[in-house]
């Protein structure tokens, strides 16, 4: 009976210290946030966007935001290089980098 006990108690205290020596999973999402000419900010909470409820979401109005977007970003060089910079800037691979460039079309 002693060996029984002794045996569980090894077992329990083997599975606090693989417990203990796994890395805990972090269920936070951080979003960078970058002001013009700042440093980075991180902010931890969801931002909420006027599109984002779904009450108010309308499929012909998805598709005019979503040609004026292209239009812009086909016919104003600012609008494409801020978008960009803001979609490609932090990807730190050089082959990545050009196919997010690339994806911009000319």
């Amino acid at each position: 009976m002693l060996n029984k006990k002794l045996a569980g108690l090894m077992a329990a205290s083997a599975v606090v210290a693989l417990a203990g020596a796994m890395p805990m999973a972090h269920a936070q999402i951080m979003v960078p946030v970058q002001p013009p000419g700042q440093v980075d900010v991180y902010s931890y909470s969801p931002k909420a966007e006027p599109g984002d409820n779904p009450a108010s979401w309308s499929a012909r109005q998805n598709v005019i935001e979503s040609d004026r977007y292209e239009r812009l970003v086909h016919t104003n060089p600012g609008f494409r290089q801020v978008r960009i910079q803001k979609e490609c800037g932090s990807i730190s691979e050089p082959p990545l980098y050009q196919q997010c460039v690339a994806s911009f079309g000319n």
